[in-house]
C-alpha cells in the first residue's frame, strides 16, 4: 500500500540549532511516522545538519528552491550542485511566484534543471482569491500546467496549493479539491500514459494543520500533503502524521 506523502516546508521558519532539535525529535518518535512518506524541506543552509543529524534513512531531504543555473557566477544563488544527497526540489511555489515575481518561463526552466539532475520535482499550482473568484481556476491550472514536457518526468510530484488558502485558516470545501485534481489528471492523461499518471503523486497545500486533515483525508485523489507552518512545529507535524496510522 502506498504511504502518504507529508512534505514539510520549513521556508524561513526554523534555524540551524530549531532545525536539529527537530530531527532528533523525530530520530525519538520514529514510529509515529510509520504510515508516512516523509520529506523535509529545511532552509538551505540547515540541510548539511540535518542530514547529519537525522537518524534514520525513511526520511527525504528537499531543497525549498533552486536556481535555474548549476554553476558560474551567479551571486547569492543556490544550485542543486551545492548540497549533496538531495532527493526532492520544489519548483514553482506561489511565494516564489508573487513574491519573486517567478513567470511561467522562469519556473519551466527549474523544473527542467531540476529534472536533467536526476531530483524529483514538486511543481506547485494554484490560484489567487481573485483569479477563484473570476472564475478562472482552471484556465489557471492549466496554464501553470502547460510548462510540462511532452516527454515524461519520472518522479513528478504536481502539489496543488490555492493561494488564497495559504496560511489563511480558509480551507477549500474536498469538493473543490476534488474537481480541481481531477481537471489535473485528466490534463496529465491528454500528455502522457496511464502508468506515467498513477506514478505521478498529487498532493493538497494549504492550511492543513491536524484539524483540518481529518477531512482532507477523505478526497481520494489526495496521495499526501504539502505543509508550512504546521510542519515547523513539531507536536504539530507529529500529530498530524499519527492521523494516518
Amino acid at each position: 500500500m502506498k504511504k502518504t506523502i507529508l512534505a514539510a516546508n520549513w521556508k524561513m521558519y526554523l534555524d540551524g540549532d530549531a532545525s536539529i532539535d527537530f530531527v532528533k525529535k523525530i530520530n525519538s518518535n520514529e514510529e509515529s511516522f510509520f504510515k508516512s512518506e516523509v520529506i523535509l524541506f529545511p532552509s538551505h543552509t540547515c540541510i548539511n545538519q540535518v542530514q547529519k543529524n537525522l537518524g534514520t534513512e525513511n526520511i527525504k531531504i528537499g531543497m525549498q528552491d533552486c536556481d535555474i543555473n548549476t554553476e558560474g557566477a551567479y551571486t547569492g544563488a543556490v544550485s542543486l550542485h551545492s548540497l549533496s544527497d538531495i532527493d526532492f526540489c520544489i519548483v514553482g511555489h506561489s511565494e516564489r511566484r508573487l513574491l519573486y515575481n517567478e513567470s511561467d518561463e522562469v519556473v519551466k526552466d527549474k523544473l527542467e534543471t531540476v529534472t536533467n539532475n536526476n531530483v524529483s520535482a514538486i511543481l506547485c499550482i494554484g490560484e489567487t482569491k481573485e483569479q477563484k473568484n473570476d472564475g478562472n481556476t482552471f484556465k489557471v491550472i492549466d496554464r501553470q500546467l502547460s510548462i510540462l514536457p511532452k516527454d515524461a518526468i519520472n518522479g513528478l510530484t504536481i502539489a496543488y496549493e490555492p493561494v488564497w488558502s495559504i496560511g489563511s485558516g480558509e480551507l477549500p470545501s474536498n469538493e473543490y479539491i476534488e474537481d480541481v485534481l481531477s481537471y489535473v489528471k485528466n490534463k496529465l492523461k491528454s500528455l502522457y500514459s496511464d502508468e506515467i499518471v498513477e506514478k505521478t503523486n498529487l498532493l493538497y497545500g494549504g492550511s492543513v494543520d491536524k484539524d483540518s486533515i481529518n477531512r482532507l483525508l477523505d478526497v481520494k485523489l489526495i496521495d499526501g500533503f504539502l505543509i508550512g507552518s504546521a510542519s515547523a512545529d513539531f507536536e504539530s507535524f507529529k500529530a498530524i502524521a499519527e492521523k494516518l496510522n
